[in-house]
């Protein structure tokens, strides 16, 4: 039995998209995340963050709350506006426990502080990304059921015979007008 072909998308490693303005944080994750087998992207500004979303559909985000031109709870909510299932993870030096709840009430996947610990945020980058490619899987899933009724209700609707769907108790659910 041969395995199906990979479209182009499973090919391509998961992309990670760092929000931080601090270029000595982005170049240190960017290194980590690299080594281990990530594509990584950086913005240094809300608006590049929303952008690059926009245009790469990352597989996770990295976002610093303190931002030049943004706050970072306002950059999470549009991201989640743009991609309601793309996990994001708040990467901060603050550990105000009203910014971490907020936060997490917002839809943030996670909430590290710096100094990070590199196991720590790999791992919760790796269940990030596991939950963002199931989220893509359960969406194609879906699409797939919803073509496969639609043809199986065509073909009974078009079939010559009559065809009558019941229930284990005897009940009609449909049929056809044949």
């Amino acid at each position: 039995m041969s395995k199906p072909t990979p479209n182009a998308t499973e090919l391509l490693p998961p992309t990670i998209l760092i929000v931080d303005d601090d270029p000595d944080i982005v170049l240190v994750l960017h290194d980590l995340l690299e080594h281990v087998g990530y594509r990584v992207l950086d913005a240094g500004t809300g608006a590049d963050a929303l952008a690059k979303t926009k245009t790469t559909s990352p597989s996770a985000v990295l976002l610093d709350v303190m931002l030049p031109d943004m706050d970072g709870l306002s950059v999470l909510a549009l991201l989640k506006q743009l991609d309601p299932m793309l996990p994001v993870i708040i990467l901060t030096a603050f550990v105000e426990v009203a910014k971490k709840h907020a936060s997490l009430t917002e839809g943030a996947f996670g909430y590290v502080t710096k100094p990070y610990d590199a196991e720590e945020l790999k791992a919760l980058i790796r269940r990030a990304v596991g939950v963002k490619h199931l989220s893509i899987e359960a969406a194609a899933a879906k699409q797939a059921l919803t073509a496969s009724e639609d043809r199986f209700r065509e073909v009974v609707q078009t079939a010559p015979d009559a065809i009558v769907l019941a229930d284990g108790e005897g009940r009609m659910l449909s049929w056809n007008s044949a």
